[in-house]
């Protein structure tokens, strides 16, 4: 088996776990949950969970919600402090998981969208949505929706990526621009992260605070994860051809394994409050 074909296979398993709002009936949840356990445990990632419950400042017996919570480890720190937690998930799939994974915690995980939230006006304390706008249509309208249900005095967290601050080396220059590109374009909102701000502050609400980090893949990322994806979609599409794609990989696997290779991608977050009744 060719290099190619390799980072291939693991590339199309990869990408069964389709986080597409649109997909969340149909998709796979072993590999969706695959994705989320990786990327649980970059320390970007874990920087801006951190950061995040710190702006929350969640007090035992308020309402918190995490929208999208995927396996519900987020849901679960919430229970731990004493809030009544709630984890919206629309995979029903992942919710069940969320259940096994947590079988003794008080969370309660239930069905539901980003912009259909089944919560009433102004009953809930605490909102987080991580790395869930980039997979919706209507990201704005998601926030609206958030701020809809938060309390006056209410406080939100949003952390999403910016899928164009991703960075690979090495590469050439023009095949990584139509590689990227591609990947792009079949991303529901793939530049998330720089919106964040415009829209907390377009649904009324004020900031409180923002934070970025970089995720910095290690060696072992130019076998795995975002970069086996990239170059098997751009192929797929037509966007490069199969001698562009060998000629990528056995650059960034070459490089690996000298410790030379580079994959950066910025996530950004931001905090708001709903402004009390005066």
């Amino acid at each position: 088996m060719t290099e190619i074909q390799a980072l291939g296979e693991l590339g199309a398993k990869i990408q069964i776990g389709s986080f597409k709002i649109a997909d969340a009936a149909q998709a796979d949840t072993a590999g969706m949950a695959f994705v989320l356990d990786q990327m649980a445990v970059r320390p970007a990632v874990q920087t801006l969970k951190a950061w995040a419950l710190e702006q929350l400042a969640p007090v035992a017996g308020e309402t918190a919600v995490d929208v999208g919570s995927g396996t519900g480890e987020d849901v679960v720190a919430f229970a731990e402090l004493g809030l009544r937690a709630f984890g919206v998930e629309p995979s029903a799939g992942l919710r069940q998981e969320a259940v096994r994974r947590w079988p003794d915690c008080k969370a309660e995980f239930v069905d539901g969208l980003s912009d259909k939230l089944p919560f009433d006006d102004e009953s809930v304390d605490v909102v987080r949505c991580e790395r869930v706008l980039q997979h919706v249509e209507d990201p704005a309208g998601s926030v609206q929706e958030m701020a809809r249900v938060l309390r006056p005095g209410g406080r939100i967290v949003l952390i999403d990526t910016d899928w164009q601050t991703a960075i690979v080396h090495p590469a050439d220059p023009d095949v990584l621009q139509r590689m990227i590109s591609s990947f792009l374009s079949h991303a529901a909102n793939p530049f998330s992260g720089r919106q964040l701000r415009g829209q907390l502050v377009n649904a009324g609400l004020t900031i409180s605070g923002e934070n970025a980090a970089t995720w910095l893949e290690p060696q072992s990322g130019a076998r795995q994860g975002f970069v086996s994806m990239v170059h098997v979609r751009a192929l797929q599409s037509g966007a490069i051809t199969a001698a562009e794609a060998e000629a990528f990989v056995q650059g960034i696997t070459d490089a690996a394994d000298r410790g030379a290779f580079h994959l950066s991608l910025t996530m950004y977050a931001v905090s708001a409050v709903k402004a009390p009744v005066a």
